[in-house]
């Protein structure tokens, strides 16, 4: 029987443990003792920084697999719950993921709204800078965004900071975004919103979980006749298969279906 450790955090008892019963309905042995990756183990992490990237650095070298799991993309699963990302190495787009067909989106019953054809102001939305190497956004990236953007263009620039370094808990992106031409973001979920809003989004990241409905910074003026609803359509299909109910995690299905 291959091995598994769960490094969630456990003082959030509910969801460790429902990660800790899907791992072993998928297969795995839990272990305790310090990882030590080999073929078919597993190394289930939360986002992947600081010790926990060295670590899952050493268990993929040692020839296991690493699954680093984040808070969901998009929208509530029937109980209210919100869903979980799942991806192998990495996340937000870093990672790899198998992609299915389009029920996982349909099931969301989240309409796209049509892409704005108005709108003045360019919103940039910051990050705690929390994450792997590279996928980590840059110390005071809203801020140099935010300078960068006011010698491109002439529009209005409103930066809005993540709730973890200052900004209003209870702000809605829905407000926010009122008004706006486009979002900003390093690799934010705000984006994926902000998709389905129909407000056009451009990314810094080096990967984004929707990098392929979005643009990149130089592309700030595109027109908007230049947006498919396609490509938004297959981005949002293919996000879907990155996250997961917590009844599908405890049940196995989502790590079964990652490690195929």
């Amino acid at each position: 029987m291959p091995f598994a450790w769960n490094l969630t955090r456990r003082d959030v008892h509910y969801r460790h443990e429902c990660f800790s019963t899907g791992l072993r309905n998928a297969g795995y042995e839990l272990r305790n003792e310090s990882p030590q990756g080999r073929a078919g183990d597993v190394l289930l992490i939360w986002n992947r920084y600081g010790q926990y990237h060295d670590l899952a650095s050493r268990f993929e070298r040692q020839g296991g697999t690493v699954i680093v799991a984040e808070n969901g993309y998009l929208g509530r699963d029937e109980n209210g719950n919100q869903y979980y990302a799942l991806a192998l190495h990495g996340h937000n787009g870093s990672g790899q993921w198998w992609v299915g067909g389009p029920e996982r989106f349909e099931a969301l019953g989240i309409p796209l709204q049509p892409w704005r054809r108005s709108g003045d102001k360019i919103v940039i939305r910051g990050q705690r800078g929390i994450g792997a190497p590279g996928m980590a956004s840059p110390p005071n990236w809203h801020a140099d965004m935010a300078k960068r953007l006011r010698a491109m263009t002439k529009r209005p620039v409103q930066v809005i900071p993540h709730p973890g370094n200052g900004a209003e808990s209870n702000l809605d992106h829905e407000q926010y975004l009122q008004g706006a031409h486009a979002l900003v973001i390093w690799s934010s979920a705000v984006g994926v919103k902000a998709l389905a809003m129909g407000i056009p989004v451009f990314y810094d990241a080096p990967d984004w979980i929707c990098a392929g409905a979005a643009h990149r910074i130089h592309e700030l003026e595109i027109p908007y006749s230049d947006l498919s609803d396609m490509t938004r359509l297959g981005a949002m299909q293919r996000m879907a298969w990155a996250q997961w109910k917590l009844s599908e995690i405890e049940s196995g299905l989502a790590f079964k279906e990652l490690l195929l």
